[in-house]
């Protein structure tokens, strides 16, 4: 057996003054606003072929970075060293 709730009954109806939810989300201060726009920005979760395709731009733009005089003249000085061994391996 379930027991029946006790109803609160008036007289008169009550009409609050509540802003309507397109009201509370024109005001950029309110909550409604604030949990949209968090909502909105929340981080998604990436598929894996597009993580895989950024992978890819990354490994793309690490050796773009390295094209610069400093990675050039190591590169000579690297070049150079090994033909230096392998002149004096020849003799």
């Amino acid at each position: 057996m379930s027991r029946i709730k006790k109803k609160r009954t008036s007289p008169r109806p009550i009409f609050l003054d509540i802003p309507r939810r397109s009201e509370k989300l024109a005001d950029p201060d309110s909550y409604e606003s604030r949990r949209r726009r968090n909502l909105e920005q929340k981080k998604k979760h990436k598929s894996v072929y597009e993580k895989a395709r950024e992978a890819e731009q990354a490994d793309g733009a690490v050796q773009q970075q390295r094209n610069t005089p400093l990675a050039d003249k190591i590169r000579r000085l690297k070049r150079a060293e090994e033909a230096r061994k392998t002149e004096s391996d020849a003799e």
